[in-house]
């Protein structure tokens, strides 16, 4: 809802990076795609966030292909999203993220 320049809720568009393609033949290993955060700041608001980031959509690093001078991909970057302290996540369900969750990548 919004007040005046009070927002209270935001949907913002997150996805984590897909991973590497492998070299097979070699037994490459493609790299990790990167990962989504949610990171808590003092002294944000959504109200920031949304200004900071008017397409709202947040999305991590490809993972590196495999091939024959580096068998291993390297992991693709990470993706960190400051929200304000205190803050509910609910998923696309409007399921409240467990805070447990919080702790580990959302992708």
């Amino acid at each position: 809802m919004r007040y005046g320049n009070f927002i209270d809720k935001l949907r913002l568009f997150t996805r984590g990076g897909s991973g590497g393609m492998g070299y097979p033949r070699l037994g490459g290993e493609g790299g990790k795609g990167g990962d989504v955060w949610v990171v808590a700041q003092n002294r944000m608001t959504l109200k920031q966030l949304k200004d900071r980031y008017p397409r709202k959509r947040f999305v991590a690093g490809v993972g590196a292909n495999s091939k024959i001078s580096a068998l291993k991909g390297s992991k693709g970057k990470d993706c960190e999203i400051p929200v304000p302290v205190g803050i509910s996540v609910t998923d696309e369900n409007g399921k409240i993220i467990d805070s447990q969750m919080l702790e580990n990548p959302l992708c």
